[in-house]
């Protein structure tokens, strides 16, 4: 009887764990829950997990709207964390990371049918370019006041493809013959370059970045403030960033994909913030 107690009870322990982390458990009061996506494409693509159809996306927005939810601009998130503004009972902030052409083209139909929000983080190195925002488009839609634009590097997006830092960004890492004077430079410069280039196109400076990969470091972070560049975002993560308790530059988001559980997702999103504080 007593080995069969000992067996059962690490069994049911684990099961309400995961029931509790998977199907109760929501972000919790004072955060800022931040979801993001890549490509809103017709149809999902089974071997790119960052690929979204349009019929997952609208429903996300749709459910998130029928659940009540504020959605927010990057410039909100600034006020609320710089500038003590009060945020709604259940704000959510939708990102969409490099600049797909289908942003404009699936996308941001869906958000004005639905009168909804978005924030997209450019590459500036590929707006213009086959598959990438066109300048226009991007005029257009930060006309319409439902998409900001953020920085996502002018050109910092690529990755190592070999050698110790294979896989690792080109923002997130030094040279080897680079001093880190040098380093810091380039990445400031780079910053300041997209975020000028933002500028031309949507009449507004960002001041917000998403960094490529999720990866970032103290260096980054400096050469951010210099840019005059206010919050970052991360990547993928199990909770939401508080606002009584984090770092500006390294707020935390949900990564979206075609098999994401929209009911549940939207129900861990839940916030009930009443006000700022």
């Amino acid at each position: 009887m007593k080995k069969s107690l000992f067996l059962i009870i690490p069994v049911l322990i684990l099961s309400f764990a995961f029931y509790y982390f998977n199907y109760i458990r929501t972000v919790g009061k004072g955060t800022i829950p931040v979801i993001t996506y890549h490509s809103i494409m017709e149809e999902a693509d089974s071997e790119n997990e960052y690929v979204v159809s349009k019929s997952a996306f609208e429903r996300m927005v749709k459910t998130l709207k029928e659940n009540n939810f504020t959605f927010l601009g990057l410039k909100d998130v600034e006020d609320i964390i710089y500038n003590g503004k009060e945020f709604p009972a259940n704000p959510i902030l939708i990102t969409l990371d490099d600049g797909y052409e289908d942003n404009y083209e699936v996308m941001y139909p869906i958000l004005k049918e639905h009168d909804a929000k978005a924030n997209i983080f450019l590459i500036g190195s590929l707006l213009d370019s086959e598959g990438f925002l066109k300048s226009e488009q991007v005029t257009e839609m930060s006309l319409s006041g439902l998409v900001e634009f953020g920085n996502h590097s002018f050109s910092m997006d690529g990755q190592f493809q070999e050698g110790k830092d294979k896989g690792k960004t080109w923002l997130s890492t030094k040279l080897e013959d680079e001093t880190h004077e040098e380093y810091f430079e380039k990445i400031k410069n780079d910053l300041i370059w997209n975020n000028n280039f933002i500028y031309e196109r949507s009449s507004l400076f960002p001041s917000a970045i998403a960094y490529p990969g999720a990866m970032v470091n103290e260096t980054v972070i400096e050469a951010a403030k210099e840019a005059d560049i206010k919050i970052g975002f991360v990547g993928a993560n199990k909770f939401a960033s508080k606002v009584g308790n984090l770092n500006p530059y390294e707020i935390k988001r949900f990564n979206i994909r075609e098999s994401t559980d929209i009911d549940n997702m939207v129900r861990f999103l839940k916030s009930n913030n009443k006000v700022h504080n």
